[in-house]
């Protein structure tokens, strides 16, 4: 993934039939599973019992992968603000103060392939929709490029009125460069078309060119609150600075991440490792788990999404899409009238225990006076005779 990272053409391939009586198609991923020599005209059909029964297999294994990522797909395209909310003590999503669309922004230093993780997000839909649709975020595969100059906002799927990604300006080598911008957009929000300036080289170089919004009149971009943050790191690169330690580049990441701001709640960012095309999955573990010591988070806080076209990516971005979906609406403020509501069901609740135990002690009171009552009852009669 990024720049010249393996992308291509990423609409689906069809996969010739495997050479059995069965009509299914296996997926692309499944053909080598399945790929038993066939028997010699001598021999018996051992090997193709053994063979039917490892294309059976696949074949279940294959739909059961498949079911999986319809379902997935559906919840995304389904998806509207508020449907992830558990109703802890009983709330329920209208209790919340619930955004007009959950917004997801995306984080990370120059090469991790942001853009390109735009592109690769939407394929996954488009494969239904439009297979030919072209890629939406500019991609560039030339190192000395600055990169995203705008922030833009991409509706996911296309057209969407529920999820949008912000693709964002590289992160510098400065980390306290990056938290102004980072508390910026955390604290006051983030426009599509807004120019991405600051106190970077590459800030400097933009300083003269508008917001795209105030270069026509008519453009009139919402400024929407982050609801939750995709911290995007090249996978590639962690390992050169493991290999090589490179602590400088490793501890960036460490500071950056770390950043109060880009916590929501007490939620950290989930983490996405681009270019594991590239590597080996023994690497692909190792970067893994160095990111989850360096970071501090659960290993399934961290998603590898290679540049790759298949089931189980397309899984990954999906997988990875619910958890930060989910995530946002932990993190959704409460309405100040549910607050209230729930301050006085607490307030009218202690008061009646407090009534219960009052009476409780009244009754007690009443019954001790009525045995003393009797007591002195019996007591008189006992001096009168």
């Amino acid at each position: 993934m990024g720049g010249g990272g393996g992308d291509g053409d990423l609409t689906p391939i069809s996969i010739p039939s495997s050479p059995s009586c069965s009509s299914e198609v296996l997926p692309p991923e499944f053909a080598e599973y399945v790929a038993v020599p066939p028997a010699s005209d001598g021999e018996e059909s051992d090997e193709c019992c053994a063979y039917d029964h490892a294309e059976e297999d696949a074949l279940h294994f294959g739909r059961q992968l498949q079911d999986h990522l319809r379902q997935a797909k559906e919840f995304i395209r389904r998806y509207k603000p508020g449907d992830c909310i558990e109703g802890a003590g009983g709330a329920k999503a209208g209790d919340y103060i619930l955004p007009e669309i959950t917004t997801l922004l995306l984080v990370g230093p120059r090469g991790a392939g942001k853009s390109t993780l735009v592109n690769r997000i939407t394929r996954v839909f488009d494969k239904d929709d439009d297979p030919f649709a072209p890629d939406r975020a500019q991609v560039s595969g030339n190192s000395k490029s600055n990169g995203t100059a705008f922030v833009r906002e991409y509706p996911v799927p296309r057209h969407s009125t529920a999820i949008c990604i912000y693709d964002t300006q590289s992160l510098s080598n400065n980390p306290q460069r990056n938290f102004k911008t980072l508390q910026k957009w955390m604290a006051k929000g983030i426009c599509h078309g807004e120019i991405v300036t600051g106190d970077t080289e590459e800030g400097n170089k933009t300083k003269g060119i508008k917001p795209l919004g105030n270069q026509f009149s008519f453009l009139h971009c919402k400024t929407r609150k982050v609801n939750f943050v995709i911290f995007v790191v090249d996978g590639v690169s962690i390992l050169e600075a493991i290999e090589s330690n490179r602590r400088d580049y490793i501890e960036v990441l460490h500071e950056t991440f770390k950043h109060p701001f880009l916590s929501i709640g007490d939620d950290k960012p989930v983490v996405v490792v681009t270019h594991g095309d590239r590597l080996s999955i023994l690497q692909r573990a190792h970067v893994q788990n160095e990111l989850a010591d360096v970071l501090g988070i659960p290993v399934q806080q961290i998603f590898d999404i290679p540049g790759a076209d298949d089931y189980q990516t397309d899984l990954a971005i999906l997988d990875m899409l619910r958890y930060s979906i989910q995530h946002a609406e932990q993190n959704l403020p409460i309405k100040l009238n549910y607050l209230l509501e729930v301050h006085w069901r607490e307030t009218f609740k202690n008061a009646a225990e407090r009534l219960m135990a009052l009476d409780a002690i009244i009754e007690a009171t009443i019954i001790f006076l009525c045995i003393v009552i009797l007591l002195l009852r019996f007591s008189d009669k006992l001096l009168q005779s």
